[in-house]
């Protein structure tokens, strides 16, 4: 089995032409699963707790004007600042976003989200290497500034697809995944090492988007097995008591498994 191990932190970032291909891939699988909602659909509870099925397909729309306008992006964010004080700073900026699109009926929200999503990813591939290189706030507390290159290669796509996610759970629809799903997994795997301090687990993912992953560096004190989806739906802080299985080694370690959280 350690011979399969994939070595997490030894994956590159994506760079924009690898995030570009995934964005398209996850807009289409996205839009797809928009597709076979229907009226009863759109007030159905999701895990984000604050948001139905409408408002979280709101948000998606909201983001992809981000990624076109910078002008759209910057007053969000002033605006949120300004009048969602109570809120984290990502939250408040995302609650101007939803706000703004509070009157839209969900099918229209669809046919926005499929004009506007693919143009978002080609925005997004163009910004300039100046700009890519310049270091932001995620907007979220204890996670440090990070490249504009990471949040327009790595977290516009996984944050669609944990929405996606969101959205399959919230209406029953069947989550499909495809080639640029393992591309998500192992950029979260990536991050995931990048920040683990605690002694190397081998991680074995199940499903269709798995693998077996090297999370830490020495000699191994247990070997995980997980759901990859679950997983990743764990890190993204949806679920706190998934469902690890210990297949070899020291229990201890499913602790720091359960409790590491990444950026989405």
């Amino acid at each position: 089995m350690t011979q399969s191990l994939v070595v997490a932190a030894e994956q590159r970032q994506a760079d924009r032409d690898q995030a570009a291909a995934v964005g398209e891939a996850e807009g289409r699988a996205t839009l797809a699963l928009l597709r076979q909602l229907r009226d009863d659909d759109w007030q159905r509870r999701t895990d984000a707790t604050e948001w139905d099925v409408r408002t979280m397909v709101s948000h998606l729309v909201a983001q992809a004007e981000d990624a076109l306008r910078l002008r759209t992006m910057v007053r969000r964010e002033l605006v949120g600042r300004l009048h969602r004080r109570g809120k984290i700073p990502v939250d408040a900026h995302t609650a101007v976003g939803v706000d703004e699109h509070r009157s839209d009926r969900g099918p229209e929200l669809v046919e926005r989200f499929a004009v506007l999503w693919p143009q978002a990813v080609r925005a997004r591939r163009r910004r300039p290497a100046l700009l890519r290189r310049a270091r932001m706030s995620l907007g979220i507390p204890g996670v440090p500034r990070v490249r504009v290159a990471y949040l327009l290669d790595v977290i516009l796509n996984r944050d669609l697809w944990m929405h996606r996610a969101d959205l399959a759970r919230a209406t029953g629809k069947l989550f499909v995944i495809a080639e640029h799903d393992r591309h998500i997994v192992a950029q979260v795997m990536r991050d995931l090492a990048l920040q683990w301090s605690a002694a190397p687990v081998a991680l074995e993912l199940t499903g269709p988007a798995g693998g077996t992953w090297l999370i830490g560096s020495g000699e191994l004190v247990a070997v995980v097995r997980a759901d990859a989806v679950a997983y990743l739906r764990a890190l993204a802080g949806r679920d706190d008591n998934v469902d690890l299985e210990l297949v070899s080694g020291d229990a201890a370690v499913l602790t720091s498994l359960r409790q590491a959280r990444i950026p989405f």
